[in-house]
């Protein structure tokens, strides 16, 4: 006979999320202490829309295992469906920090970066896509042949759009960017500016803004027209801000240092230790010792500024890492922050 949690289990892939509640809260007495017993009632809650109930169950399962995957990404959930995206990416992070190869973390991370507004995220709940972010349940064994159709289907539209689709397509481009295509004056002011200016360009389309943003602070440096200058800045106003997941091109901070104005407005990804911590009332700002991380060697020290309050203190007796925008203050680097993360593993 199957236990209370395998039957609800089964019930759930079912769809059936009313009856793997009841037959759980029949067993509450005998596996209250379970860690399985209170995630899979947590997950049969979230599904069928307690996330009250839901996150009680959660928060049970996780007095008894702190750092399940399954659980921190069913938390995760909770924190979309409540439009505190920034709460969801740090449990995303916790989970690659556990298991760097997890697929549902990395794929959830993705689709927050790219549609994660609050509006959006409303819309989700009401059509229900929000399921898409839930930890999965498998097939559901009373559609198992409507599935098996649907599947069927699909291959054979994917077969004839594979043979009817034009052969002579190309990459679409992310924005229409003829306005800022050189002019024949462009050229022939722009001299040797004129590559990292297209360079820029071809950076933009294979979206990796970072490189993008370099080559612009080249054309921005140099003697070019005041025209291609303006075309460049033009062209930032195109770059989209990335996270920790999506930044392509990093730069070391001996980079930035031996010539800070190349990199102005570039994305670094940097970790070390932080110290001088001032927290203000909707404001943090620190020193990062960049490199620190493991008390052995300090590379520089950069003032860190955001302008929003992380949801999780800071320690200063544990390695950080930090996204933020170059700066200049002064004669000293420092960076706009745009996220922050710390390991919940202890050191």
């Amino acid at each position: 006979m199957k236990s209370a949690i395998d039957q609800a289990r089964y019930l759930m892939r079912c769809r059936d999320f009313a009856g793997a509640i009841q037959v759980l809260n029949e067993k509450r007495g005998v596996y209250e202490e379970s860690f399985d017993y209170n995630y899979t009632l947590g997950l049969a809650f979230l599904y069928a829309g307690d996330t009250g109930s839901a996150s009680q169950s959660f928060e049970a399962a996780r007095k008894i295992k702190i750092n399940d995957v399954n659980l921190l990404l069913a938390q995760a959930a909770i924190h979309l469906r409540r439009g505190t995206t920034d709460r969801a990416v740090q449990y995303y992070l916790d989970i690659l920090d556990l298991d760097p190869q997890n697929p549902d973390a990395k794929r959830c991370l993705d689709l927050v970066r790219s549609h994660g507004d609050y509006e959006e995220i409303c819309r989700w709940v009401d059509d229900g896509r929000i399921e898409l972010y839930y930890p999965r349940l498998g097939f559901n064994p009373r559609k198992f042949r409507n599935l098996v159709l649907v599947l069927l289907c699909g291959a054979l539209a994917g077969a004839l759009a594979v043979h009817f689709w034009p052969r002579n397509f190309s990459k679409s481009s992310r924005a229409d960017l003829t306005s800022l295509v050189l002019s024949i004056d462009d050229s022939a002011n722009a001299r040797g500016i004129k590559k990292a200016y297209n360079q820029a360009l071809e950076y933009f389309e294979e979206r990796r803004d970072n490189m993008a943003q370099r080559e612009v602070n080249r054309v921005l440096n140099s003697t070019a027209s005041t025209g291609l200058k303006q075309k460049a800045r033009s062209l930032m106003g195109y770059f989209e801000a990335p996270g920790f997941d999506s930044l392509k091109d990093n730069f070391t901070y001996r980079d930035v240092a031996e010539q800070s104005s190349l990199y102005l407005d570039c994305y670094v990804d940097w970790s070390g230790r932080a110290s001088n911590v001032e927290r203000g009332d909707s404001s943090l700002s620190f020193d990062l010792l960049v490199g620190y991380e493991d008390l052995k060697d300090l590379e520089g020290i950069v003032r860190v500024y955001f302008d929003f309050l992380p949801d999780r203190a800071l320690d200063p007796e544990k390695p950080v890492r930090v996204l933020g925008k170059v700066g200049v203050d002064g004669n000293k680097i420092v960076l706009k922050g745009r996220s922050i993360y710390q390991s919940v593993k202890e050191f």
